[in-house]
């Protein structure tokens, strides 16, 4: 696991253990992961940006960042 995948780890704390092995054993569930801090990132970008499309971005990416976390929820839930 890297420092890349902090952002799932803050967004799930009481599930560290589980996110920890099945990023580890998974590399389906780690790239689902990388693709969250990937758009948590972008999200961080677009909403200190004064970009005119600024706005539209910042739904894409929250919309994004929910069906990531519904996908990520699915599996913990298994």
């Amino acid at each position: 696991m890297t420092e890349k995948n902090l952002n799932i780890l803050k967004r799930f704390p009481e599930k560290i253990h589980t996110l920890t092995l099945l990023m580890a054993e998974d590399p389906e569930f780690l790239g689902v992961c990388e693709d969250y801090d990937a758009c948590i990132e972008a999200l961080r970008y677009w909403a200190q940006s004064d970009e005119p499309e600024a706005a539209t971005r910042i739904n894409e990416y929250n919309t994004l960042v929910r069906e990531l976390e519904e996908e990520i929820v699915l599996v913990l839930d298994m």
